[in-house]
């Protein structure tokens, strides 16, 4: 999710196929918050909360991750990192 979930294949260069890639990204958002969702439900039912407020906070659950995971995708990519000052022994001989 966000700036670790680069790295994956190309982004196809047809209009199928980028529509069909924006689909799959956000079905897979989509199931991370039902699953979300899911262990919500379960922790609220188990501890007798009513089956109103279950609801409630179980579509709160569900919405905030779905928004979180489309959020975090817009976060860029981190630098590359710059060679390490070499010091010590690891320092060329002069």
């Amino acid at each position: 999710m966000g700036r670790h979930g680069g790295g994956g294949e190309p982004v196809p260069t047809t209009r199928t196929g980028r529509l069909r890639a924006a689909v799959v990204r956000w079905l897979e958002r989509l199931a991370i918050a039902l699953g979300a969702g899911a262990a919500a439900l379960a922790v609220l039912r188990w501890s007798g909360v009513s089956w109103t407020t279950t609801w409630w906070c179980v579509g709160g659950v569900a919405l905030l991750v779905l928004v979180a995971s489309a959020l975090a995708a817009t976060v860029p990519q981190p630098a590359p990192p710059s060679r390490p000052a070499r010091t010590g022994r690891d320092a060329p001989h002069r």
